[in-house]
């Protein structure tokens, strides 16, 4: 191959890279840039939450088990068919499957016929079992209770992580672009002056701390875009911006007021309630075992002993009312065993309730600070930012540029105090259990 038939398919090979270049560019350029909300952004991660879902399924299973310990209180029907063929010497019985029907020989004066036809309805109902089918009943509705609750408590926690991942990308958002401005002004100052070669390095120093910060500021909010992206559950390459900003938050409500909250809407403290309602049902079911059942059985059949299977010879049925007393050798021990799991939850239930007063108490904390603390950041940066653009034109090149890395980093600490403003409150929201004003 020559030379010139290289350079050719290099051209052409190097014009297809191109095209394909381009043509990914518009057709990426074409794909709308999601706005999100703070509102939309918890409905996405609700809608598509994996462990939501879940335990919404769980919550149906609950539905359903309710729904089969209703229908133990209606009798047991069913129906039985059975075709038999035999020859004996001597009268006998079928097998208990069959309806133990007996049978008599070809001579008897049944007749000569060696086939048999039976068909049969039978019913069964407990009369009484000592409280075993209601406390069945109610130990199914504890569940769904308690499946309904820790539901609400993962959509909960959904929002709670949603409204970190969005107060801290905001944040973030602002801490690149008002360090991309800083170090551009930075650039703008340094280019114009005169300095010596002393001032000239300190000044290169600056530029260069602000370009480090706008640098990991850029890299953090990238992260933080990912891990967003992540909570709500989009792929990780979706297009998107948020729409909201950063606010000074309102004084908490009173301390012991968030705490009876807490203990009324926790959804976490519902949860065990109901599982103590369930181990007080337990227990009765365990002591229900030793008393007798009252049972009712019914059977209605029909019978055909002649080679036609049209002809009906023989119908029977029997009612019985009888009594089960029961024997059981683990009464004992099984009911030791409830009761023992009874304390523990009772002791599980008393380290929540102090589990959630400390972190009601936590988050409060946090919000009366940082509610104290960000108007007074905010109103610093503000006096701040005033003073230095009144004496911007009398301050030289390098107390300029001084003044404006001091004010960036005080930006910074006044968008982490809004930021974690909003995050403490999130999180007195998530620990009350309910929504605050």
């Amino acid at each position: 191959m020559s030379s010139a038939t290289v350079r050719s398919c290099s051209l052409r090979a190097g014009a297809a890279g191109a095209i394909l270049c381009l043509s990914l560019a518009i057709v990426w350029a074409q794909i709308p840039v999601r706005v999100i909300t703070l509102e939309e952004a918890e409905k996405l991660a609700l809608l598509n939450d994996s462990k939501l879902l879940s335990a919404e399924q769980d919550e149906l299973i609950a539905e359903e088990r309710v729904k089969q310990a209703k229908y133990l209180f209606l009798p047991e029907l069913g129906m039985r068919g059975a075709a038999t063929s035999y020859s004996s010497q001597y009268p006998f019985a079928t097998s208990a499957e069959s309806g133990s029907l007996l049978l008599f020989p070809r001579n008897s004066a049944y007749g000569s016929s060696d086939a048999l036809f039976a068909g049969m309805g039978y019913l069964h109902m407990s009369l009484y079992e000592g409280g075993r089918t209601l406390n069945t009943l109610k130990l199914a509705q504890a569940a769904l209770k308690q499946a309904k609750t820790r539901l609400e408590s993962s959509r909960r926690d959904i929002v709670l992580a949603v409204r970190r991942g969005f107060y801290g990308l905001l944040a973030l958002e602002e801490k690149t672009t008002a360090a991309q401005n800083a170090l551009k002004e930075a650039e703008t100052i340094g280019k114009r002056a005169m300095m010596g070669p002393v001032d000239k390095i300190d000044a290169e120093g600056i530029v260069e701390r602000l370009s480090e910060k706008a640098s990991a500021a850029a890299h953090q909010e990238r992260l933080a875009r990912l891990s967003f992206l992540k909570v709500l559950n989009l792929e990780l390459d979706t297009p998107f911006e948020i729409k909201g900003r950063l606010r000074e938050t309102p004084a908490p409500p009173e301390i012991n007021k968030a705490l009876l909250w807490a203990l009324e809407f926790r959804p976490e403290l519902q949860a065990e309630g109901y599982k103590a309602q369930m181990d007080a049902i337990s227990v009765n079911l365990a002591q229900a075992r030793r008393i007798p059942t009252v049972f009712l059985d019914g059977d209605y059949g029909v019978v055909n002993q002649s080679n036609q299977i049209q002809a009906i010879t023989q119908t029977n049925w029997d009612a019985t009312l009888g009594v089960k007393i029961p024997i059981a050798y683990d009464y004992l021990s099984q009911l030791s065993q409830k009761q023992a799991e009874q304390r523990q939850g009772d002791l599980k239930r008393s380290e929540l309730e102090d589990q959630v007063r400390l972190e009601v108490r936590n988050a409060h904390e946090s919000v009366s600070y940082w509610q104290k603390e960000a108007p007074r950041i905010h109103a610093r940066y503000e006096e701040i930012s005033s003073s230095l653009r009144a004496l911007a034109p009398k301050l030289g090149t390098l107390r300029r540029l001084k003044a404006l890395e001091s004010l960036l980093d005080l930006k910074f600490s006044l968008l982490d105090a809004l930021a974690s403003a909003a995050t403490a409150r999130a999180e007195l929201v998530r620990a009350v259990g309910r929504d605050i004003q």
